[in-house]
């Protein structure tokens, strides 16, 4: 399947965050070593490339797009053929360029569809190494486009301008969602309490902050920020590492509570 480019110009161009999305390059660049599929301008001055991958990529060729497109500031976004992609299942395991472009993303791989909809692909770690769970988001809308510049260890190590189209509602949802993925591994062996995860997960994480079921958004922030001034690390009598491993359960408890409730 080839993508139909000017059906993702349009997706792209009705987007707030975009100012132009384009099937040619810029003429003003001076060093254009790849051909985009579609480049789109947002509106606080980004530009970003997006490539469609209809064939299984080349970690070399992907390498050398992130290189040549971040030495001029330039973001990159990998859109992949969804037939080349794991289908929804448990315990899979990906290959040298599925888990390349699941870096780029965080967990998350963008397919798209023959009637070229985007169906983001995450692979959620399961508690044995280099094993995942994938799920798609069948769902997902476009709402979101911008450029950030991140570090990326492993096949791809680098620093590279990413394109980022995962909304901030969207990523609270995902968030929720691998929570209680991670409960559900935990508790596998323990059916009748899967069942009851949600309001298990929720009241025990309410208990770590020390405050009741129904407290208010203002009343859970504030027992938050004073537990983490306690146990911080950097100021903690506890030794750093137990520190380290309190701070990141109450990280955990409040992300999870904010997440449920769909606070800010």
């Amino acid at each position: 399947m080839r993508v139909d480019a000017a059906q993702l110009q349009q997706q792209f161009k009705v987007v707030t965050d975009v100012k132009q999305a384009s099937l040619s390059l810029d003429s003003n660049l001076i060093y254009q070593p790849h051909r985009a599929d579609l480049v789109v301008h947002t509106w606080m001055g980004a530009v970003l490339y997006v490539y469609w991958l209809h064939s299984e990529p080349r970690l070399r060729d992907l390498r050398s797009l992130l290189k040549d497109n971040s030495r001029t500031g330039i973001g990159t976004l990998f859109l992949c053929d969804v037939a080349l992609l794991p289908a929804p299942a448990r315990a899979i395991h990906l290959n040298d360029w599925q888990e390349a472009l699941r870096g780029l993303s965080e967990s998350c791989i963008y397919g798209c569809t023959a009637g070229q909809r985007l169906v983001p692909v995450h692979f959620h770690p399961t508690p044995i190494a280099g094993q995942f769970d994938c799920t798609h988001s069948a769902d997902f809308v476009l709402e979101h486009v911008s450029v950030r510049r991140r570090t990326l260890s492993g096949s791809l190590k680098g620093d590279y301008y990413l394109g980022d189209i995962a909304s901030p509602a969207y990523r609270r949802r995902i968030h929720y969602e691998r929570v209680h993925q991670r409960f559900h591994h935990d508790t596998r062996s323990a059916p009748r309490q899967v069942q009851t995860a949600p309001v298990d997960t929720l009241m025990q994480y309410y208990r770590l902050l020390g405050v009741e079921r129904h407290a208010s958004e203002k009343e859970v922030k504030t027992a938050f920020r004073r537990l983490a001034l306690n146990i911080h690390p950097d100021v903690s009598a506890l030794p750093r590492q137990e520190a380290e491993r309190r701070i990141k359960e109450l990280l955990t408890a409040y992300d999870f509570i904010k997440t449920y409730h769909g606070w800010s």
